[in-house]
C-alpha cells in the first residue's frame, strides 16, 4: 500500500457511500463492491495522487476525488474508478503500520451558501426563476437530506449536492450547472436563512429584463421632461383656466411614455387624463385632491427617472404582471365587483375562496377605456375562462378544480388556455368559508386586518363580517356619499361607503334597496373590502348574503 498524499487520504475519509453515490450513482457504487471480489489490484504512489491497476483499467486518483481519471473511454465517473477510491479506503484503514487513517470531519457545506444569486437566475432563466419563487411560497420548501451530500427532491428532478459543486450530479444527467441545480441549491440557501423568499420577491431582486422592453436613455429623459412641464403648466394655469384639450394632451403623453417603455408614468398619465376630464365637465365625482395628488406623484417619479443614479428597471414598472405556474386549486365563487380605473380600463374582478390553501384568488375580466369616446358601454356578462361552459355569474354556489393554472405573487389567476376547469359540487359559500374569519366582533377583524391595511394587496383586506344592525344614511349630496353604518353586538360602528360616479350609479341604487330590506330583515353577511383613508377605516361592498347559514 503506497502512501497517500495528505489531501487524498483527508478526502477518502470523507467519501462514504453516499457521496460516492454522488459522484455516479448508486448502480455504479454497487457494481463497483462487486467487481472488487474479483479484480487483481496493484498501487503506485504519484506525486500528488496514486495510480490504481484494475485488470485493463488505469486510474489515477487525486483529491477532490471528482477530478479523478481512469484509461477507460467513459467521461463519466466510472465503475473502475469507484472501485479504486473503495479499494484505498478498505487499504488505509487496514494498514498494520504507518499512522492511522485521519477521523472523517463533519462537511462544511458553507461554500454552497456563496453561489450568487444571480448566477443561479442565470442558470434557471428569469421566468423559470421567478416561478420557482412563487411556487415555494405557496408550497413550502422540499425535502433536504444532508449527510456527505446534500440530496434536494424537487418535483422534476432529484440533485445530489457536493463538494467541489462541479462534482454535484442530477437525475437529468447534466454535468453543467443545469437548472435543477440552480433550484437546489436556491432551496438550499433559502433553507440556511440566506435569502429570504420576501427578498427574492422584491423589486430589487426581480429581473425585469424578461418583463420590458429595452430602453433608451434618452428617450425616458425627454418623456420625463415632458411629464415635469405638463405637470408645473396644470398648476400655473389652474382649474379655472383648466383647457379643454388637457385630458387629451395627457392621453398623448401617455402613449409617448409607452413607447419610452415607462409603464408607471403611463399608468399615471392615464388616470390624470380621467381626472382632467371630470374637472373640465365639472362631474361630481371630482376631487382637487385626488388632481394635486395624481400631479405630486408623477412629478416626483419624473424628476427620480431623470436622476444619473436612477433605478429605472425599479422605477419604470412593467407594462403586465408575471404569472407563474401553481399547483391545482379548489375554488368557490364568492363575490364580485365592477371596477372602472381612472389609468383607463373597465371590467369585472371576481373573486375566489381556495379551500384548500384557505386563501384568496381573482380574476379580473377587464378591457380598454381610453379608445372609447366620452359614452362607455354597459359591462356585459363574462364567459368563464378555463375551459368551464357557462358564465361566470352561473358558478356562484358551485366548486371546482382547476388545473395548469398560472397566477401572480398576489393571486390573481391567468385565464391562459392551458389552464382547465372541472366542475366538482355544489356548495353553499358558508359550508366552504371558515366560520372564524366571518366576523361578528369588529374589534377582531381590526386585529386581523391591520397588518395588511398600508401595504397589504387587495385580496389580504377582503373580509366577510356579520354586523348586529345596519343603519341607512342620508344619501350625501355635498360629498356625493352613500354610507351605510354597519354596528356590531359590542357597539362598534363601521360605515360601508361608495362615492358616487356615473359608473357607480347602478350600485348605489342597489345599496339603496338593499338598505330598506336590511331595516326589516336584518343577519345578513357582507363581502366587503376593508380600506384606510388617514385614520378612518371604512369598507367598501362587494357582495351581500341575507341567507347566510340558512339550511339550504
Amino acid at each position: 500500500m503506497p502512501t497517500l498524499p495528505a489531501p487524498l487520504a483527508a478526502a477518502l475519509a470523507q467519501a462514504d457511500e453516499a457521496y460516492l453515490a454522488g459522484l455516479s450513482n448508486k448502480g455504479t457504487v454497487n457494481r463497483a463492491k462487486k467487481d472488487l471480489e474479483k479484480l487483481s489490484i496493484t498501487a503506485e504512489a504519484q506525486a500528488d495522487a496514486v495510480q490504481v491497476s484494475l485488470g485493463d483499467a488505469q486510474c489515477l486518483i487525486r483529491a477532490p476525488l471528482g477530478d479523478s481519471t481512469c484509461s477507460c473511454p467513459s467521461q463519466a465517473m466510472c465503475r473502475h474508478r469507484i472501485a479504486a477510491i473503495l479499494w484505498l479506503k478498505a487499504q488505509s484503514a487496514d494498514a498494520p503500520d504507518g499512522a492511522p487513517p485521519p477521523e472523517p470531519e463533519a462537511v462544511d457545506f458553507s461554500p454552497l451558501l456563496d453561489v450568487p444569486v444571480d448566477k443561479l437566475r442565470r442558470a434557471m432563466g428569469a421566468k423559470a426563476f421567478h416561478s420557482l419563487v412563487f411556487r415555494l411560497s405557496r408550497e413550502g420548501l422540499p425535502l433536504v437530506t444532508e449527510t456527505s451530500v446534500v440530496q434536494i427532491e424537487l418535483p422534476d428532478a432529484s440533485v445530489k449536492l457536493l463538494l467541489p459543486l462541479e462534482h454535484s450530479s442530477c437525475s437529468c444527467r447534466s454535468k453543467e450547472l443545469c437548472r435543477h441545480k440552480a433550484a437546489a441549491l436556491l432551496c438550499y440557501q433559502l433553507i440556511k436563512g440566506k435569502h429570504t423568499l420576501e427578498e427574492l420577491e422584491s423589486p430589487s431582486t426581480a429581473d425585469t429584463a424578461f418583463k420590458s422592453p429595452a430602453r433608451d436613455r434618452e428617450q425616458i429623459s425627454a418623456a420625463a421632461q415632458a411629464v415635469e412641464e405638463l405637470t408645473a403648466g396644470l398648476l400655473d394655469t389652474g382649474l379655472s383656466r383648466l383647457s379643454d384639450a388637457s385630458p387629451d394632451s395627457a392621453l398623448r403623453l401617455a402613449s409617448l411614455c409607452h413607447v419610452a417603455g415607462l409603464p408607471r408614468l403611463e399608468s399615471g398619465l392615464r388616470s390624470l387624463s380621467t381626472l382632467l376630464e371630470r374637472a373640465v365637465n365639472r362631474s361630481a365625482a371630482f376631487r382637487t385632491e385626488d388632481l394635486l395628488l395624481r400631479l405630486a406623484d408623477l412629478d416626483h417619479l419624473a424628476r427620480a427617472l431623470e436622476a444619473e443614479d436612477a433605478d429605472i428597471a425599479a422605477l419604470a414598472g412593467t407594462f403586465r404582471d408575471e404569472y407563474a405556474p401553481i399547483p391545482p386549486l379548489t375554488l368557490s365563487l364568492m363575490g364580485e365587483r365592477q371596477f372602472h380605473a381612472d389609468s383607463g380600463y373597465a371590467g369585472t374582478v371576481y373573486y375566489f375562496w381556495e379551500l384548500d390553501q384557505r386563501r384568496w384568488y381573482s380574476y379580473t375580466a377587464a378591457r380598454p377605456t381610453f379608445y372609447e369616446g366620452r359614452r362607455r358601454p354597459p359591462a356585459a356578462r363574462t364567459p368563464a375562462p378555463w375551459g368551464l361552459n357557462g358564465l361566470m355569474d352561473q358558478f356562484y354556489n358551485l366548486t371546482f378544480v382547476l388545473g395548469k393554472c398560472k397566477a401572480t405573487a398576489d393571486g390573481r389567476l391567468s385565464s391562459t388556455e392551458g389552464a382547465h376547469g372541472e366542475v366538482l359540487s355544489q356548495k353553499r359559500p358558508w359550508k366552504i368559508f371558515p366560520p372564524e374569519l366571518c366576523w361578528d366582533d369588529f374589534s377582531k377583524m381590526f386585529q386581523h386586518l391591520e397588518p395588511r391595511l398600508l401595504n397589504g394587496t387587495e385580496l389580504e383586506r377582503l373580509v366577510f363580517l356579520r354586523p348586529a344592525v345596519c343603519t341607512p344614511q342620508e344619501y350625501d349630496k355635498t360629498n356625493q356619499l352613500f354610507r351605510m353604518l354597519l354596528t356590531d353586538a359590542g357597539g362598534r360602528t363601521l360605515p360601508l361607503e361608495v362615492r358616487y360616479r356615473a359608473e357607480e350609479s347602478s350600485l348605489v341604487q342597489t345599496l339603496e334597496a338593499l338598505a330598506k330590506n336590511i331595516e326589516q330583515s336584518p343577519g345578513g353577511v357582507f363581502l366587503a373590502l376593508a380600506r384606510l383613508s388617514g385614520e378612518d377605516l371604512s369598507l367598501y361592498p362587494v357582495e351581500y348574503y341575507s341567507d347566510w347559514g340558512c339550511a339550504t
